[in-house]
């Protein structure tokens, strides 16, 4: 399959689901998800874990 079109059936695939995601920043996490679900995976270390940024889980409650 050729990139460009398997860059084209993944955002008709994100499309076709991105009505089940109520916020805008539920949807952008989702997209996200999915494109590093699919990108290269590179061989990982203790020394690269430590060095990843991690995003901070989302709450239901500001003040939890």
């Amino acid at each position: 399959m050729q990139p460009d079109l398997w860059s084209a059936e993944l955002e008709e695939l994100l499309v076709r689901t991105v009505h089940r995601f109520g916020r805008v920043d539920l949807r952008r996490r989702m997209q996200a998800y999915v494109h590093g679900l699919l990108g290269p995976v590179g061989r990982k270390t203790a020394g690269n874990w430590l060095s990843t940024p991690v995003t901070a889980p989302l709450r239901a409650c500001s003040s939890c």
